[in-house]
């Protein structure tokens, strides 16, 4: 089953805030924002598209810039939450689970995380992912993150290197798909994309309009889920 999306992050894009998004993007069957994109960027994309919008922060937050009242911030109308949690889309059946932010690399940002956080963050998510290998025969299908897997797709300096922990996660539980954004790839002849152990890693900057393929487990998560 093959199942188009729209990816976006980093950047709000003029061909995607554009008046003509329903007449050249109204198959897709859901948005992930992969992070950093103001709250009214993904309000939008929710209105023109009539879909759901899951998304993560990223390590500026933009998508709590919006005030509902006084100086409290209001998270995008319309779009789900999915940092550090696990859902399904239940139209497609689509796996997602989602990880915010970036490696801590300075103090005055709202959404950077140190690796034991972020090892805290995905050992919560474990007893969903055990139940889904059992009843689905997978843990989840795409991992939404802002930042990537440490030296995959990620950058050398500190602002732009990626989460050890990521690493481990996608070996422990294999989903088909990890989306990111954070590393903004301007030259678009720039490699977007590597494998790591059993996950498509991409870099969606500004964004993708992807197909993605499920209900083919891999012969780990069969193994994990007969087990």
């Amino acid at each position: 089953m093959s199942i188009p999306i729209l990816a976006v992050t980093d950047e709000a894009d003029p061909r995607i805030h554009s008046a003509t998004l329903r007449e050249r993007l109204g198959h897709v069957a859901l948005v992930v924002s992969c992070g950093d994109l103001p709250a009214s960027y993904l309000e939008f994309i929710a209105d023109a598209l009539n879909r759901p919008v899951y998304y993560v922060l990223g390590n500026h937050a933009e998508e709590l810039t919006r005030r509902c009242s006084g100086s409290e911030s209001c998270k995008p109308s319309g779009a789900i939450d999915i940092g550090g949690k696990v859902i399904q889309d239940p139209a497609t059946g689509l796996i997602l689970a989602g990880i915010p932010g970036s490696p801590r690399y300075c103090e005055d940002e709202p959404a950077q995380f140190s690796e034991w956080e972020i090892g805290l963050m995905t050992a919560k998510m474990a007893p969903r992912l055990h139940l889904n290998r059992l009843r689905h025969g997978r843990a989840f299908d795409l991992l939404v993150s802002h930042a990537p897997p440490r030296d995959v797709n990620d950058r050398r300096d500190p602002a732009h290197r990626g989460f050890e922990t990521l690493r481990g996660f996608l070996e422990k539980w294999r989903p088909a798909y990890n989306l990111h954004g954070h590393v903004h790839l301007y030259d678009r002849s720039q490699p977007y994309q590597q494998r790591f152990a059993d996950t498509d890693v991409i870099n969606v900057f500004p964004y993708r309009v992807l197909e993605l393929e499920l209900g083919h487990a891999s012969s780990h998560e069969a193994a994990a889920a007969s087990s």
